[in-house]
């Protein structure tokens, strides 16, 4: 199970057996980097510890245990940790700033402490089976110990082929595999072989303020200074993942301004994705971030001619199939990165989904609006979104979501999935739509709502943010980086949610509150951009100018997904779209990549 993750930690192994116990550990050294950060980690002979991540707040931490009476024999953040623990138990992660996923085995209390950071950016599966009470960082590692193939949890993998998603439960697409809960811990009982999962942590608790708007900006300047400043305490080298977004574009001018200040501003690179296509390129953003700080620039160049080579190895560090082939494009990011002799790389996850940066939460806006009979408003920011958005290049045109808005009044996303699911039925099962087929399946699949402004920004962070995380953990630790996200700062993030939605939604303009605090740090060109490419790749034109590739691929998948999908009316579909795939139709790729999935890991699917 260690050796299997010398990727995630090839700097050292350690182990420790005690009667049933056996607890493992790779380490990516990062902040101290002596054998006194070796693990599993003792502590006063009766902790033993086993930790992923990063306790950013560790020096002042350390400080506030020293008053207490606690001394340090190490410059480790895993140190502070036991520490903590020992001081106050549980509690000890409310005072953590950082992200984890750590396990503290208490000698005297003969139980396991195990927690995952608040918003669940470091990885912890586990399982019961066989015997055997499992944790782990990837999935992959079970199937060392375990002795039958692994099943597929077919709900889980409809979800994924049908709708897109994955990681918005506690199930895994591998039956009986769950994932901790960001936010959340688990004790496991040793005398007792129990374990029961609590929550600690919900952003949903966090209250609206009533905070002005110019001091909403003040804060969130200071906040943001605060996290990137932490997210830069490492013993190695940093860099920035660059994408010419708003997002990825603060991060590295606000860590420009703070090493200058400390009079250390040169040395930095980011690496960018990019492509020679302009309708999926952003180097004219990329470049105005570089010519406006003192960065060393680095630019990839995904190629479609090399995806097949590389899929199957980046599906077996995702331990599941993903969702398009932007997770490509980030896994070539980590590669330079790592060519280029950076350890840590500071990038822009969570912001979209905090800050109603996605073009959907124009929709909840618009869809609220005239739900409250709030038409005044309504024709205003309408008018402002047609306008701003004539002249750009965003990929979904002002026609499109006017419909999408005004049919959400009327018909809810269900209906889509109902149909897809009935086109793509299960095999020896015709189902011949009726009303009655209809109205079975309303009664089983949840309704979705279209949700009041915070409540959806709260489901995007909740349901949606976990896969990008994923993404993000894999592509990164397969390339022994490690990744860190400034935007999900829990400080930062909690004001962002306590904030109005007009705050980040207005006048048509997205991000508003970090547009306008970022004023003066950013360039304008970055700062008034309104258009939104997303981290993407040139997908669609991959599948239709390589049709008979992608048809011959789709078909090996159906097979190893024999039992879940039709092959005819799969088939047939694909030659329906025949070079006429559209943007943002991934359904061709999620087929393709989780066919790979069953035949690598031999997942049984019935």
């Amino acid at each position: 199970m260690v050796d299997i993750i010398r990727h995630r930690g090839p700097d050292d192994r350690g182990t420790f057996y005690e009667n049933e116990i056996a607890l493992g550990h790779r380490r990516l050294s990062i902040i101290d980097l002596s054998p006194d950060g070796r693990q599993p980690f003792f502590y006063q002979d009766r902790y033993v510890v086993v930790f992923n991540g990063e306790i950013y707040n560790y020096v002042e931490l350390k400080e506030e245990l020293c008053r207490k009476g606690y001394t340090f024999k190490t410059r480790t953040d895993t140190e502070v940790l036991a520490a903590a623990y020992d001081c106050w138990k549980a509690g000890c992660v409310r005072k953590f700033n950082g992200m984890w996923a750590f396990a503290v085995y208490d000698r005297a209390e003969q139980k396991i402490f195990c927690s995952r950071d608040r918003f669940g950016i470091k990885p912890f599966y586990y399982t019961q089976q066989e015997g055997m009470f499992l944790f782990a960082s990837e999935i992959k590692q079970f199937f060392e110990m375990l002795h039958h193939n692994p099943r597929a949890n077919r709900e889980c993998l409809l979800q994924f082929i049908i709708r897109g998603h994955m990681d918005y439960c506690e199930e895994t697409m591998f039956q009986d595999i769950f994932q901790l809960p960001g936010g959340s811990n688990l004790v496991y009982n040793l005398s007792q072989h129990t374990y029961q999962v609590k929550r600690y942590y919900d952003i949903r608790n966090v209250s609206e303020t009533d905070k002005s708007y110019q001091r909403a900006c003040r804060e969130f300047y200071r906040k943001f200074y605060h996290s990137v400043d932490l997210r830069l305490r490492a013993d190695v080298p940093v860099g920035y993942c660059l994408s010419g977004g708003l997002d990825s574009s603060s991060i590295v001018c606000m860590a420009d301004r703070i090493l200058k200040e400390r009079g250390n501003g040169s040395g930095q690179h980011t690496i960018s994705s990019c492509f020679e296509d302009k309708r999926y390129d952003e180097q004219e953003y990329i470049d105005e971030v570089v010519s406006s700080t003192d960065v060393t620039p680095h630019k990839v160049f995904p190629q479609e001619s090399r995806l097949f080579s590389d899929l199957d190895r980046i599906i077996w560090h995702m331990d599941e199939p993903f969702a398009s082939t932007s997770v490509y494009a980030q896994w070539n990011v980590f590669q330079a990165a790592a060519e280029n002799g950076l350890k840590v790389m500071l990038d822009g996850q969570g912001a979209d989904e905090q800050l109603a940066g996605y073009t959907g939460f124009y929709k909840v806006l618009f869809f609220n609006l005239l739900k409250k009979g709030q038409f005044q408003r309504f024709r205003k920011e309408w008018k402002i979104y047609k306008k701003d958005r004539a002249s750009t290049e965003n990929h979904i045109s002002v026609k499109e979501l006017l419909l999408s808005t005004v049919t959400s009044l009327f018909l809810p996303d269900c209906f889509k999935y109902l149909l897809k699911r009935i086109y793509f039925k299960l095999p020896g099962k015709e189902q011949p739509f009726s009303p009655e087929l209809l109205m079975d399946a309303l009664k089983k699949e949840k309704v979705p709502e279209m949700k009041e402004p915070r409540l959806y920004i709260a489901d995007s962070m909740y349901l949606d943010m976990p896969e990008l995380l994923h993404y993000e953990d894999r592509d990164s630790m397969a390339h022994s980086i490690e990744s860190r996200v400034p935007f999900l700062d829990y400080r930062l993030a909690e004001l962002v949610y306590s904030l109005p939605f007009s705050y980040k939604l207005h006048r048509g303009i997205t991000k508003a509150v970090l547009r306008d605090a970022l004023t003066g740090l950013l360039p304008d060109k970055i700062r008034n951009r309104y258009s939104k490419l997303g981290f993407v790749t040139p997908e669609d034109q991959w599948i239709n100018n390589n049709f008979e590739r992608y048809k011959e691929e789709l078909k090996k998948s159906v097979k190893s997904l024999s039992g879940l999908l039709d092959e005819k009316r799969v088939m047939e579909w694909f030659d329906k779209n025949q070079g006429i795939v559209k943007r943002q139709d991934f359904t061709t790729w999620r087929i393709i990549c989780a066919g790979h999935w069953a035949e690598l890991f031999h997942v049984s699917i019935s």
